[in-house]
């Protein structure tokens, strides 16, 4: 079992898998997040700006940590998205799903035909080579974890029929763009903003699919999402953890000194 399905097991049976965001260059920290216990990793190229050698690099070094590798590729564009899923990552994260439509384009970029649109050329994906080609095609749909991310009033007003999309396995909700799509940005406990983030949850639970939230350092919301019976939580990134942890240190330190 690769560890797309094991991650798909682990939500299917009712376990809350955590992860954390991470752009960097350094592939200590990816792997190393594996080590901590992290169930996955959020790869983001959508506002990390990662290039190519990164992304594939960071998909290896996670697995290599033990955990799973979930990429945010920048947008619904087929030539964004093909190198990635060459590269074997356990799942791709689609921002700013905002229609069926949409969602169809991007989970169609991710399956052969007939199912989908995508073209063959798997590199990593299919183990270099060495795995045999009819057990490949005929896991890869399980071995890829396609989310969508629901980050707009248009979006939450569309979300049935984007959970209906054959191919569309989780939904993800960006609270801060959502807050934003109402003019509320970052005002996430707000009525109308809490009464979006709901009606997420209980669509995609009519539905039957697993859902969560992508968060900075924010626990209250955290525990919100929690409470709502998200799947998975996407919280914080290396620089949250250091600027909090400095910032502690320094605060703890400076504060004896000035008591001597």
């Amino acid at each position: 079992m690769n560890k797309a399905e094991q991650l798909k097991k682990n939500l299917a049976a009712g376990k809350v898998c955590l992860g954390t965001h991470c752009w960097t260059q350094d592939l200590d920290f990816y792997e190393m997040c594996g080590w901590i216990g992290y169930d996955y990793i959020w790869i983001d190229n959508e506002h990390g700006g990662m290039s190519w050698p990164m992304i594939k690099n960071a998909i290896i070094a996670a697995n290599a940590g033990g955990c799973s590798a979930i990429v945010r590729v920048q947008d619904h564009e087929t030539a964004h998205i093909k190198p990635v899923i060459e590269a074997g990552p356990d799942g791709i994260i689609f921002p700013m799903v905002n229609t069926p439509e949409e969602a169809k384009k991007c989970v169609d970029a991710c399956m052969y035909p007939p199912k989908g649109k995508r073209g063959f050329g798997p590199g990593r994906a299919i183990d270099y080579g060495l795995k045999p080609m009819d057990e490949y095609l005929e896991t890869i749909d399980d071995c890829l974890f396609k989310i969508v991310q629901c980050e707009s009033a248009e979006a939450v007003r569309n979300l049935d029929k984007i959970c209906k999309v054959p191919g569309v396995d989780a939904v993800i909700c960006g609270p801060m763009d959502l807050s934003g799509s109402v003019g509320k940005l970052g005002e996430f406990f707000d009525p109308e903003v809490k009464e979006l983030m709901r009606t997420i949850a209980l669509t995609c639970k009519a539905h039957g699919k697993p859902f969560g939230v992508s968060v900075g350092y924010a626990p209250e919301l955290i525990e919100f999402w929690k409470d709502l019976g998200a799947s998975f939580l996407s919280m914080g990134n290396p620089q949250d953890y250091f600027r909090i942890m400095s910032q502690q240190m320094l605060e703890r330190f400076r504060v004896n000194q000035i008591k001597k």
